[in-house]
């Protein structure tokens, strides 16, 4: 549908859906570390900086976790660059969070897919295609980046499942595009107290106002 085969011959790209990369996830209030003498214990990030005068490398136990992920690098930095940067791809109900309530029918479900997909820009979504492996519906997590070495994930082509198709592709940047580009936005700053009330009595939550709106 979207997607297109690629052979393990051909350099990574943005665009390419790879499997099997994994995660790291990890605590910053509660690290578990390894001291030289091997010993092994829970610390704060603040106190490893502290007793290592603010600059610290040490050896921690992290727990890892293998996902589908998305290549974001720009073509030419996936070339030479040290380091490849992928985004998350997850069940797209989870990342849309309706879990716990999906769309019953296809009209429902294209209403979800298309309004969202312009209103919401956290996520890319994914069809389903059981050729490559994706029974359900996807979406990429653009708040979910992963960084991996260049060198290593070239090793590992085989984990490389397809590549977004030239449509797609397009779609892809530009979404990619809104998402990081992004600003901070607060529609109600020029509207008057009495508007910013008004404003405020059609919205589930209130606004913060601005001073001359208090």
């Amino acid at each position: 549908m979207i997607y297109e085969t690629v052979s393990t011959d051909l350099s990574i790209k943005q665009g390419d859906i790879f499997r099997g990369i994994p995660r790291v996830d990890f605590s910053l209030s509660s690290v578990a570390v390894i001291d030289e003498d091997e010993t092994r214990r829970q610390a704060t990030w603040r106190d490893l900086l502290s007793e290592n005068g603010g600059s610290t490398e040490v050896a921690a136990v992290l727990p890892m976790k293998s996902v589908d992920a998305i290549v974001i690098t720009q073509n030419c930095d996936a070339v030479r660059g040290e380091y490849l940067c992928l985004c998350q791809i997850d069940d797209f109900l989870e990342v849309t969070g309706k879990k716990d309530n999906p769309p019953r029918n296809p009209k429902k479900w294209q209403t979800l897919i298309t309004q969202h997909s312009r209103t919401n820009q956290r996520w890319f979504y994914l069809p389903a295609d059981p050729i490559f492996g994706f029974n359900d519906k996807k979406a990429v997590d653009f708040r979910v980046i992963l960084r991996v070495p260049r060198a290593d994930l070239e090793s590992l082509k085989e984990l490389r499942v397809c590549r977004l198709g030239s449509v797609a592709t397009e779609h892809f940047r530009e979404a990619m595009a809104h998402f990081f580009r992004r600003y901070p936005y607060d529609e109600w700053y020029p509207l008057t107290k009495e508007e910013y009330q008004a404003y405020c009595e059609s919205k589930q939550e209130p606004a913060r106002p601005y001073p001359w709106q208090e």
